[in-house]
Formats: structure tokens, sequence, C-alpha cells
């Protein structure tokens, strides 16, 4: 038995590392990487929990580290999408078949890498481009919360409406890092509200955090030369890549 633990306290730590790397080098994926992985060797619930609440303490040290280029603006109308979305998505989680909802998740990022509202061959006035953006940004922070609460995959939708918005590299990982700390903080409280908490659980959530971080730490330095132009490609190829995969019922 102790034999067991040791060698899953392992494997956790290792996930969660990758993970963080990953989050760190393109500016989201912990979730991704993470939920794909973890329920090959745990119950799919409590894998769910502990992504869920690891991911807090990360997303602070990558919030701090790409600190430069905050936007407070676009960053609450997607929060405030999200906020309301994730409770939904939590229900969801305690009801539904993950296997459809993760499908349908890898659908809504393949449309939304290839659409941009400000891809619009007509002419715009700037009012126009902006009520655009904020709606895309209201339905991209929806999106993500109700999928944040039920499959703890939140990152996609969001980084999907940052990478058509032209951004710098620290404003797009600002931003994005940004929402999704605060929607993860959202979901670790309800968690333990509802008890999904028990001691177990918050002992890997705790070696998971440790080492989420330093994945944080190792992915910034491996992307701080890359340019802004090939870390957005990096990115959608990432999307694409893993919205075919959900779509196809792989991260089941």
């Amino acid at each position: 038995m102790g034999d067991d633990l040791g060698l899953l306290m392992i494997a956790v730590v290792v996930i969660s590392l990758l993970s963080g790397i990953i989050h760190s080098a393109i500016g989201f994926g912990f979730g991704i990487v993470a939920i794909t992985l973890l329920p090959m060797l745990m119950d799919a619930k409590s894998a769910h929990v502990i992504v869920s609440i690891s991911s807090v303490p990360m997303l602070m040290m990558a919030t701090w580290t790409y600190r430069k280029g905050m936007e407070s603006k676009t960053l609450g109308i997607a929060v405030v999408g999200a906020m309301i979305a994730l409770p939904a998505g939590l229900y969801l989680f305690e009801q539904l078949s993950h296997e459809l909802l993760i499908r349908l998740t890898g659908l809504g990022v393949l449309l939304m890498v290839g659409f941009s509202p400000l891809h619009k061959k007509r002419k715009q006035t700037d009012s126009d481009k902006m009520l655009r953006i904020h709606t895309y940004c209201l339905g991209a922070g929806a999106i993500s919360g109700f999928l944040a609460g039920a499959v703890s995959i939140a990152g996609p939708p969001i980084a999907a409406f940052a990478l058509h918005q032209g951004w710098s590299l620290n404003r797009y990982k600002a931003f994005v890092t940004q929402f999704l700390l605060v929607i993860a903080a959202w979901k670790a409280g309800l968690l333990v509200i509802r008890n999904h908490v028990d001691q177990v659980i918050a002992v890997e959530v705790t070696f998971a955090s440790v080492f989420a971080m330093i994945g944080v730490l190792i992915g910034e330095k491996l992307v701080r030369n890359v340019d802004n132009a090939r870390l957005k490609k990096i990115v959608a190829i990432v999307l694409i890549v893993v919205a075919s995969f959900m779509l196809l019922g792989g991260a089941e």
C-alpha cells in the first residue's frame, strides 16, 4: 500500500511539473495536460479536484511572472462571463458525462481559433470594433468558466480570444494567466464548500502545487528568447491539436 502511494505521489509530481512547464511556455495548458494524465492513475473526480485547486498557487506565480501588461477592462469582461457560467459547469461536472462535454469543448475551441471578429472585410468604426471585442471576450470568458467548472479545462477558449488581439507576448500571457487565476480561485472555493476535498486530496494538492510552480519557472526560461509571432503560431497549433484530440474523444 505504501509503495503504491509513493509511486502515485511521484507520478503526481512529474505530471504537475510537466503541466507547469507547458502552461508557462504557451500561457495555458496546465489543466489540459494534468486532466489528461492524472485520471490514468486515480478516479476522474479526484483528478479534477486536484487539478482545480493545485492550479491556484501555480497561477499566482505565473501571474507574478507575467505581471506586466495587465489590461483591466477586457479582463473584467471575461471574468464576469466566467463567474456567471462556472457554477453551471460545476453542476454538470457532478451530473453528466465528461466525454460529451470534452468533445463539445474541442468543437468550440476549433471554431474560436478559426474565427476572429476583427478580421472582417467591411469597414468598422472604433466603437464597432470595441463592441465586437467585448462581446467575443464575454463569450470566451463564459465558455472558459463553464468548462472550468465542468471539465477543469478553462484555457483554450480564452487563449483563442487573446490570440486574435494582436497583443504583445507579455500582455497575452498576463491576460490569460490573470483570468485563469480568478476562475481557478472561484472554483477551488466552490469545491471546498461542496466538500470535495479530504485529507488525501489535500496532500496530493500540496505536492502538485509545489512542483507546478517549479514548472512555471522552468517554462518561463525556455521561452524567454522566443519572439512573439513564433509563439503565437505555436499556441495556434497547440490549440488546434488539443481541440482535435478532444473532439475525437481522446481526452477521456
